[in-house]
């Protein structure tokens, strides 16, 4: 499926965008497996995107440095907005099953910090370029939008759990997922990185110190 280019949002109607982008990208289970070849040539590209963003490099471009054809590409996907959305949306898929991972089986007031710190980590590859990139395009906004809302949603169920177990007392769970999800968005958002100057990686760390220390006071 091509993935036409799309003008700058101004951020109303994103929600309207994620059936579109969950039909764009391909369900990973129906795409034809992917040569050892293929994954490092993936694995390659997002180190590149994570860096540097995607809208100002040419497939072309991506072809030399990477030095491979640029048939390479077209076999994981028709264009290069449509090579980007594959590539980032393995990565989130990875990312959030690395939180999973992390607070599996781990007591409840333990399982909040173990669950956010592969979000930290990743954070510190997350350029302000790429966000930018992913904030002016709607598809790219969209699909981490439901990333951030799906990663929410479990420090959410992380969070209930402590208030039943008595860990935290005079938290709502629904308001910190909500607050947490709002505050994602907004540092997200080139315009307060610029105005903070802070990078991305900074304000990610900043905020979840925040959550961590004001649910450690509870």
């Amino acid at each position: 499926m091509r993935i036409p280019s799309m003008p700058a949002d101004d951020g109303t109607g994103i929600a309207d965008l994620v059936p579109v982008i969950l039909r764009a990208v391909p369900d990973p289970r129906r795409l034809p497996k992917t040569t050892p070849r293929q994954e490092r040539l993936l694995d390659a590209l997002e180190n590149l995107f994570l860096d540097e963003g995607f809208r100002e490099v040419t497939v072309a471009a991506l072809a030399k440095r990477l030095r491979c054809s640029r048939r390479s590409f077209y076999e994981l996907a028709p264009s290069k907005e449509a090579l980007f959305l594959r590539v980032f949306d393995r990565y989130l898929k990875r990312l959030r099953e690395a939180g999973r991972r992390a607070a599996q089986g781990l007591p409840a007031e333990e399982a909040i910090a173990a669950y956010l710190a592969p979000a930290l980590e990743a954070a510190r590859k997350l350029s302000t370029r790429l966000m930018r990139d992913v904030q002016s395009y709607p598809p790219a906004r969209a699909m981490w939008e439901r990333h951030t809302r799906e990663r929410m949603t479990g420090l959410q169920a992380l969070i209930d759990d402590c208030v039943r177990t008595n860990v935290f007392r005079g938290v709502d769970p629904y308001l910190v997922a909500e607050v947490m999800t709002a505050s994602l968005r907004r540092i997200g958002e080139p315009d307060f990185l610029t105005k903070a100057g802070l990078s991305y990686r900074d304000a990610v760390q900043e905020l979840y110190g925040l959550l961590l220390r004001g649910l450690e006071a509870r």
